[in-house]
C-alpha cells in the first residue's frame, strides 16, 4: 500500500503499461495459433499429410507460445514498471527471462523462413529455384546459429546479464541489434521476391497469377515489422538503464512481427479450406436465397391465375376457376356446341 502511494507521489502508475503488453501477447498469441491450425485443417480437407513446410511452422508456433510466455513472466517482473520500484529478485528473473526471450525469436523467426523456403522447393521443382532455396536457408541457418552464439556470449560471463556487478564485459547493444536484425530484413526480402519471376511464368491466368502474388505480397507486412523492431531495440539501446520500463516496446514487436510473419507464410496453404468454405456456406447461401425467391415468384403466379376476371355478355364479372378453363374457354372455335 506504501508503495502504491509512493508511486502515485512520484506521478507515475506502474499499471500504465501493462494493458499494452497484455493485448499484443493475446493477439500474437491468438493469431498465430489460428493460422496454423487452418493450415492442418487445409492439409485434411486435400487428403495429404503434413510437410517438412508444416512441421518447421508447427515449430515456430511453439517457439512463438514460448516468446509469448516469456513476455507473461517479464510482465510480472517488472515489465512496464520503473526500474526503481522494481525488487532485486524480480529484476534477477526479468533479466534471465530476456535472456531466453531472445533466443527463442531468433528460432522462431528461423523456422518461419526455412518453412516457407521449404514450401518453394516443393511448389516449384525448377532447378534455378532449388538452388536459391538451399542457398538462402544456408544464410538463414547460419545467421540464426550465429544470431543464438552471440546471444548466449553477450556478456562474459553470462551470468553479468543479471549480475552486472560480477567482473567481466559485455557487447554494445545497439551494434549487436543491427547484426541481428539486418540480415534479418535483408533474408525476409529475399524470400519475398524469389517466387515472383516463377509465378508469372506459370500456365495459368493473369487473375490466378496476380491472386498467387497477392499472397505473397502480404509477406511485405513482415518487412515493415522487421523494420520497426529494429529502430524500437535501437532506441532501447539508447534509453538508458531504465531497461523496465523503456523495454515495453520491443517486447510488444518481438511477439507480434512472428505471429505476422506465421500468418504471411500460413495463407499461401489456407486454398483447400477458403474453397469449401466457399462452397459449403457461401454457395449454400445463395441456393438458398434463389430458392426463396423462386418460391416467392410461383406463389405470387399461382395467385395471380386464380384471381383473372372474365366478363360475362351481360357485362357482371365472372371469375374463373381455374386458368386452365380460362384458356379452354379461350380457345374454342365459335361454331363448336355450346
Amino acid at each position: 500500500m506504501a508503495d502504491s502511494a509512493s508511486q502515485t507521489a512520484a506521478g507515475y502508475d506502474h499499471h500504465n503499461l501493462r494493458h499494452v503488453v497484455i493485448t499484443s501477447t493475446c493477439f500474437a498469441f491468438i493469431l498465430s495459433t489460428v493460422a496454423v491450425g487452418f493450415r492442418v485443417i487445409s492439409r485434411k480437407l486435400n487428403g495429404t499429410g503434413l510437410y517438412l513446410d508444416d512441421f518447421l511452422m508447427i515449430g515456430a508456433l511453439l517457439f512463438e507460445y514460448g516468446i509469448s510466455i516469456a513476455g507473461v513472466v517479464l510482465l510480472y517482473n517488472g515489465l512496464g514498471t520503473h526500474i526503481v520500484y522494481v525488487k532485486p529478485e524480480q529484476l534477477v528473473v526479468y533479466l534471465k527471462t530476456l535472456f531466453t526471450g531472445s533466443i527463442l525469436y531468433t528460432c522462431c523467426i528461423g523456422c518461419i523462413k526455412l518453412s516457407i523456403l521449404m514450401l518453394y522447393r516443393r511448389l516449384f521443382p525448377v532447378k534455378s529455384m532449388k538452388i536459391m532455396v538451399w542457398i538462402v536457408s544456408a544464410i538463414v541457418v547460419l545467421w540464426a546459429f550465429g544470431g543464438i552464439l552471440v546471444g548466449c556470449f553477450t556478456c562474459i560471463p553470462t551470468e553479468k546479464l543479471w549480475h552486472p556487478m560480477i567482473p567481466g564485459g559485455c557487447l554494445n547493444m545497439g551494434k549487436f541489434y543491427y547484426g541481428l536484425q539486418i540480415p534479418n530484413i535483408v533474408t525476409d526480402a529475399m524470400i519475398l521476391f524469389m517466387p515472383m519471376h516463377t509465378v508469372w511464368n506459370l500456365p495459368i491466368s493473369r487473375a490466378q497469377k496476380v491472386g498467387l502474388s497477392g499472397i505473397f505480397v502480404v509477406g511485405f507486412l513482415t518487412l515493415v515489422f522487421d523494420i520497426v523492431r529494429l529502430v524500437s531495440l535501437v532506441q532501447l539501446s539508447e534509453a538508458g538503464d531504465d531497461i523496465t520500463y523503456t523495454q515495453v516496446n520491443p517486447s510488444v514487436w518481438t511477439c507480434i512481427e512472428p505471429a505476422v510473419g506465421i500468418v504471411a507464410a500460413c495463407l499461401s496453404n489456407m486454398r483447400p479450406l477458403f474453397k469449401v468454405m466457399h462452397e459449403r456456406v457461401w454457395s449454400r447461401y445463395v441456393s438458398t436465397h434463389a430458392s426463396s425467391r423462386d418460391d416467392f415468384a410461383e406463389k405470387n403466379n399461382e395467385k395471380s391465375s386464380w384471381t383473372r376476371d372474365t366478363p360475362s355478355p351481360n357485362g357482371t364479372t365472372v371469375h374463373t376457376a381455374t386458368s386452365t378453363t380460362l384458356s379452354n374457354e379461350e380457345t374454342r372455335h365459335p361454331d363448336s356446341p355450346a
